[in-house]
């Protein structure tokens, strides 16, 4: 059940807008993938650090979208230490490793690279107190269609989610649908690859219609 897409690309080419402290609200809310967005909002919903496989599907995703080793240490800190357990001495103790070794500054100093989408499909359920994953695996279909209300994705979208995965666990499908939906019917090329590949199909997409209005805008005034 499981889609292969186009090949990803590791140059920073064609990602459209590089994610910063500056626009990470606009960019986790627009061009983030629902398996990165649900973590984030989760953990500051619930005052409840990530555990450990929720860090390690976001943490890499995050440098890939464009973060540097200082936006990823500022931001976790300020995210875990909603969590009344975590006080600033604990995050440098316990947490400020796993950041440097996803940038090969520690452990084997390769650096860690943004999981693709068939490994996140495969991580294992999420236990009490756990939010990682695929939502549309990881989700009953209640719980999705209230997430997919929360976020405002299009009626037509969720009923065609709905199918995909009922009708073959076509999680990665169900992706795209769900990425056509917040897109205007744009399929991107990549989506169903890695959660880093539909951020750059999102940035993409943006930086084209941004072009276009531009574009207009000139003739318009001419």
């Amino acid at each position: 059940h499981l889609l292969i897409a186009p090949k990803s690309t590791s140059t920073n080419e064609d990602l459209g807008e590089a994610l910063s402290l500056n626009n990470f609200e606009e960019l986790m809310v627009r061009s983030f993938p629902p398996c990165m967005r649900r973590l984030v909002e989760q953990q500051r919903e619930n005052k409840k650090h990530l555990k450990h496989a929720g860090r390690l599907q976001l943490r890499p995703f995050l440098k890939d979208c464009g973060f540097t080793i200082e936006d990823s240490h500022n931001w976790w800190k300020k995210e875990l230490c909603w969590d009344p357990s975590i006080t600033v001495t604990n995050f440098e103790k316990d947490y400020t490793y796993d950041i440097e070794h996803a940038y090969g500054k520690k452990g084997h100093l390769q650096g860690q690279n943004c999981f693709g989408c068939p490994k996140i499909i495969g991580f294992p359920d999420e236990s009490a107190g756990q939010v990682h994953g695929c939502p549309f695996k990881t989700l009953d279909m209640p719980r999705l269609k209230q997430q997919m209300h929360k976020w405002k994705v299009p009626a037509q979208s969720v009923m065609d989610m709905e199918k995909l995965v009922n009708q073959g666990k076509h999680y990665q499908l169900a992706c795209v649908e769900f990425f056509k939906g917040m897109h205007d019917g744009f399929e991107g090329p990549r989506v169903g690859n890695s959660p880093n590949d539909y951020f750059k199909d999102s940035s993409l997409y943006y930086k084209q219609k941004q072009e276009k209005e531009a574009a207009n805008n000139k003739n318009a005034a001419s």
